[in-house]
């Protein structure tokens, strides 16, 4: 394998785009790790595959500064450079910041005032507390999740069906994160839980993880080795984007090109889920099953009958308007079309083909050629399948899961070049060798019987959560990091392979793994650790950092970030006073535009019919691969076709289209107008007190009081939209939607 100082160089070579001093402190970076490794290590194994290594913190000149050990490090490097940190920011800006980075949502303005009003020490760890101890905390941290592992209510691809009950994966990770579960077994419930838990109905959901994938479905002959290998695949290719940072598929079809992992080896990986199959678990009791098969068949019945009635009626309109065509057509096309199509000769049937689109009979035929009887009728016919439609006995309550198929195991095979069938040496479930950190004892059974195979994914889940596996461990703090400043110590957090990018500070990186171990796993501490650091206390500005280090890789300042799709609709409703906070439960389908619900090839969009649901928090609605709502779409809501470990975030003009003229932001503007004027206690838009609908604005929006000059435009705006032929109330619904639209709204400083 290359060395650290070969990637460099490779690095070099191949992106001339990158800036100098990116290069050099990336050398400097891996020149300082490799003079930290023991003496045993090996120089040749690239740096993510190789044991954590505690390193002491670093000495610094400005020890005030450092409120945590995470500081000492961040410090310690821009020392070296020169360069001193940003200024703090201001308390505001701090609160802001780590509400929407722990929540997703802004501060009340109750809660501004009660931080701002709180001088003591320990008021920033309050905050803290508070907001780690909310529900709302695992709303936003499991949305991160989500995205990595491509989780979606549908399953894609032409059909892309419904999974009803896919939800229950989502909920059980919101409920993991609220409790603070250990990261290890986090890890490990999802990849084998209903063996290490089978009795805990969470721990057996959690293994919905393994059905998060895609589903190709088609009409026709199944090619069923190929389906399976499909799902093996999805199975696989996951655990490396998900737990261990590498693309691990890339060795499906052949070795990989740059890490070490062969095609052996992925099938060898492959090969814990030999057994694996997918499973909905019922969790109605049987006599509640055996009344709801009798339900469903009634209503299946009903359906049946309905749409023959439809068909009948129909049909005979068909009948009508072919037989009026026929008799218009020429005779000797007449003629042609009552020979039987074997007996007819070339001459007959290139008459026929002719007068085939003459003769289609379309929807919109049907409907002109209605007599006032049919056309009642019809429709009448058409509202009831409707309304049949929404009284489908909804499905029983279910886990989607995986379990093991019982006897023997099947075989696992490498294929050639990935190909289903294409088969060539049989493998044994075992551990790629280059991320083989425990001791042979640790590969899964290698014995092709049932009993042996009740141990693979239980095997295979205490590899990935061993506390001496580097990978888990640097993944998830990279993560962590990567929510709380905008980019991870490691720039590409889906690849630590040799083709992904080198740490900026790889002692800090290894540092905070160990410290996850050593604090039990526990993803709530490591929050404390990075958000109560000065670090990340820094303001925006430091002209000398920003001209020494203009990518920010010392951190030696914080960027500006913009809302990201779900924490910029949340906040909008949490502003406008409509956010619904009800937790769990099936996914909710908001209203979409007819424009958008058209794409849907298969089944239907039908908007939850309670419409306080459709208020709930973006993580709860349902989503549906192939469509999503315009908003999140314009701005950047990850496909979920393939695991998105960091979101884009782009800038084109949908966006401003969206927030100015979508539909969703006009409506919350004048639901915030409306909350402006009952808060305000004024009887109308007309008769309120501007300077207390501004003031009452900018603590909802901004949480902080407006300027005197930001006083003086909100007076003049609404002075001068009054004049206009309208009503005071869209007036402020238009100053609302400005307030919306403001850069302080939609980035965090």
């Amino acid at each position: 394998m290359r060395t650290d100082q070969q990637n460099i160089d490779r690095l070099s070579l191949h992106r001339p785009a990158r800036l100098w001093t990116r290069l050099i402190w990336g050398c400097c970076c891996v020149w300082a790790a490799l003079a930290s490794a023991t003496a045993d290590d090996d120089s040749t194994t690239h740096w993510s595959f190789r044991p954590l290594r505690r390193a002491a913190l670093p000495t610094v000149d400005d020890r005030e500064w450092v409120r945590t050990p995470v500081d000492a490090f961040v410090l310690a490097r821009l020392e070296q450079a020169g360069l001193s940190p940003a200024t703090p920011a201001k308390r505001i800006a701090w609160l802001r910041r780590v509400t929407f980075d722990l929540i997703g949502l802004p501060p009340t303005p109750e809660e501004a005032k009660a931080y701002l009003s709180d001088t003591s020490r320990d008021a920033d760890l309050t905050v803290v507390d508070r907001l780690l101890a909310s529900p709302r905390y695992g709303e936003r941290w499991a949305q991160h999740w989500l995205d990595v592992v491509r989780y979606a209510d549908s399953d894609g691809y032409e059909y892309d069906d419904p999974r009803t009950e896919a939800w229950r994966y989502r909920d059980w990770v919101i409920r993991a994160f609220n409790e603070d579960k250990p990261y290890n077994e986090f890890v490990m419930e999802q990849i084998a839980g209903d063996e290490v838990r089978p009795q805990d109905h969470g721990a057996v959901a959690a293994t919905g993880f393994h059905r998060l994938g895609p589903l190709r479905l088609s009409a026709g002959n199944q090619d069923e080795e190929k389906n399976r290998q499909e799902l093996l695949v999805e199975m696989t290719d996951a655990l490396g984007s998900a737990f261990l940072g590498l693309t691990i598929g890339c060795a499906r079809c052949h070795d990989h090109k740059f890490d070490d992992i062969t095609q052996a080896e992925y099938f060898s990986l492959q090969a814990h889920f030999a057994a694996t199959q997918p499973v909905q678990i019922p969790l109605a009791s049987k006599p509640e099953q055996e009344a709801h098969a009798l339900e469903v068949a009634a209503w299946k019945k009903s359906l049946e009958e309905k749409e023959k009635e439809l068909a009948d009626l129909d049909k005979a309109v068909r009948a009508r308007i072919a037989e009026r065509r026929r008799t218009e057509l020429p005779e000797n096309v007449r003629s042609a079309l009552a020979v039987k199509d074997s007996d007819r000769n070339e001459a007959q049937k290139s008459l026929v083909a002719t007068a085939a689109e003459k003769l289609e009979i379309t929807e919109d035929d049907i409907r002109r050629s209605l007599n006032p009887d049919e056309r009642t009728r019809r429709e009448s016919l058409q509202k009831s399948l409707e309304s049949h439609q929404r009284e489908k006995p909804k499905p029983l309550p279910a886990i989607r899961a995986v379990t093991e198929k019982e006897g023997t195991v099947p075989a696992t095979f490498v294929l050639q070049r990935g190909m289903p069938g294409k088969h060539l040496q049989q493998v044994q479930p075992r551990f790629p060798a280059v991320l083989t950190w425990d001791s042979p004892a640790a590969d899964a059974r290698d014995e092709n019987s049932a009993p042996a195979q009740q141990t693979r994914r239980t095997a295979l889940a205490r590899w990935m959560a061993s506390d001496r596996n580097p990978l888990t461990g640097r993944v998830i703090v990279n993560r962590l990091w990567q929510h709380h400043f905008g980019r991870g110590l490691v720039a590409t957090p889906d690849d630590f392979g040799v083709m992904g990018d080198l740490p900026s500070h790889p002692e800090l990186l290894d540092w905070l793994a160990c410290e996850l171990v050593a604090r039990g796993w526990s993803l709530k501490e490591m929050h404390r650790l990075i958000v109560n650091s000065a670090t990340y206390r820094q303001s925006t500005v430091n002209e000398a950092a920003q001209r020494s280090d203009p990518e920010n890789q010392l951190w030696g300042r914080m960027l500006p970030r913009r809302l990201d799709a779900g924490q910029l609709r949340d906040a909008v409703l949490a502003v406008s006073g409509t956010l619904n906070h009800e937790a769990g439960g099936p996914g909710v389908f908001v209203p979409l535009a007819k424009e958008v619900t058209d794409q849907i090839y298969k089944g239907d969009w039908t908007p939850t019919a309670d419409a306080s649901e459709h208020d709930r928090r973006t993580i709860y609605l349902f989503v549906k691969r192939n469509v999503r709502p315009p908003l999140l779409e314009a701005f950047d809501a990850p496909g979920t076709l393939l695991a998105c470990a960091q979101r884009q975030n782009s800038t084109h003009v949908g966006q401003a289209l969206a927030t100015l003229n979508g539909p969703f932001m006009n409506a919350q503007a004048a639901r915030f107008a409306a909350r402006l004027i009952k808060e305000t206690q004024a009887k109308s838009a007309a008769s309120a007190d501007v300077d207390l609908l501004t003031e009452r604005a900018y603590q909802l929006a901004f949480s902080r009081a407006p300027t005197d000059k930001e006083k003086k435009i909100a007076r003049r705006f609404l002075a001068e939209q009054r004049q206009l032929p309208r009503a005071s109330r869209a007036a402020l619904t238009d100053y609302c939607l400005a307030i919306l639209n403001l850069d302080e709204f939609l980035y965090l400083k």
